[in-house]
């Protein structure tokens, strides 16, 4: 284990991959669950094809700066939080062989609230409100597995031993957060799954050695996100595009061809009724406040009153729902189990916005 300590701007702005003095390839810890040709090419200097958009930039700057939010929160929420200096970052570098290492700056190390016996290192994480809740339901390890291996590969580096690992995730859109445990035997599991992974990377490099045109084989097919962001997508499959694909039930012979004068009309047609919806919305909610405050004057539940047809009851009823405490389930279910009893559903449907 090596700790050693460099300038903020080497730790937030250096690449995902390159090779240091000594020719070891260095992947920087928060991405070593991308494709490895793309790590490849990054290290062995290949012109960018594919930039981040500014969009992207900045909600990339944004998480990071939210970080600190995070960690303060879970402070006022009883936890003993270390974080890192981010002005002197503590970084975090580990060996794997004589030919690849893999580095990072450690979010903070904590202490869970009345129980928490030793430190863990804690990974903080931002996402979009469809990222978060699915991320609660169905843990980071099945959601975001490269967030746990990046926290395995922190713990190893700064404990020199499988801990519980702390995942703290900001949900952007609302402005809420929450925490997941994994257990120390899960993190050590996805510490070997991540070694594994790059050991075909590190056995490549020892093979070819620095040569930035014997390439790695692809982990990921051009259908998958993360082969559509990547920086290197033109040098990598040339002419790919971004297609949607498309329904099943729906091909493009058997549709009727819609004109855009058709299509105008309708989207008119669904703004109309939109503004009879809401409309009718809010008289039926008022009506309801009335009947609910006449309810509560009466001093009952329920009670018969004359409406336009008929006779009618108006009365409170309570509606039981169950929870399931997901963060207990993951802590307690390794993710095979988990998914056998929390699947996924997928489904599509017609937004205007």
């Amino acid at each position: 284990m090596t700790i050693t300590m460099d300038r903020p701007t080497d730790v937030y702005s250096r690449p995902n991959a390159r090779f240091n003095g000594d020719g070891i390839l260095e992947v920087r810890a928060s991405a070593v669950g991308n494709c490895r040709r793309a790590l490849w090419l990054e290290a062995t200097g290949h012109q960018v094809t594919n930039p981040r958009s500014d969009d992207s930039l900045t909600m990339l700057e944004a998480g990071n700066a939210l970080e600190p939010v995070v960690l303060r929160a879970m402070q006022r929420a009883g936890w003993d939080i270390t974080p890192t200096d981010r002005d002197n970052p503590r970084m975090v570098s580990l060996r794997l062989g004589p030919t690849l290492a893999v580095s990072g700056h450690v979010d903070a190390a904590g202490v869970a609230p009345i129980f928490g016996l030793e430190p863990s290192i804690v990974e903080v994480k931002t996402r979009g409100p469809e990222a978060y809740k699915k991320w609660r339901t169905l843990g980071a390890e099945r959601s975001h597995p490269e967030s746990v291996w990046q926290a395995a590969f922190y713990t190893y580096g700064a404990f020199d031993q499988a801990r519980d690992v702390v995942i703290a995730t900001l949900d952007t859109g609302n402005r809420a957060w929450d925490y997941e445990v994994i257990p120390a035997h899960r993190v050590e599991r996805a510490f070997e799954q991540a070694c594994s992974r790059l050991g075909e990377l590190a056995a490549h490099h020892l093979v070819n050695g620095p040569d930035p045109y014997a390439l790695p084989e692809r982990d990921f097919t051009a259908d998958d996100w993360q082969c559509k962001r990547c920086p290197f997508l033109n040098a990598c499959l040339p002419g790919t595009a971004a297609v949607e694909p498309q329904s099943e039930d729906e091909t493009a012979e058997d549709a009727e061809p819609v004109t855009d004068e058709a299509a105008r009309a309708a989207l008119r047609e669904y703004e109309q009724a939109q503004e009879m919806l809401k409309a009718i919305e809010e008289d039926k909610q008022w009506a309801l406040g009335m009947l609910r405050t006449w309810l509560g004057q009466r001093g009952e539940q329920k009670a018969r009153l004359e409406g336009r047809e008929k006779t009618r009851t108006v009365g409170m009823v309570k509606n039981t729902r169950y929870n399931v405490d997901h963060k207990r389930l993951n802590a307690l279910l390794d993710p095979e189990t988990r998914a056998g009893i929390v699947t996924e559903n997928v489904s599509s449907y017609l937004r205007v916005s």
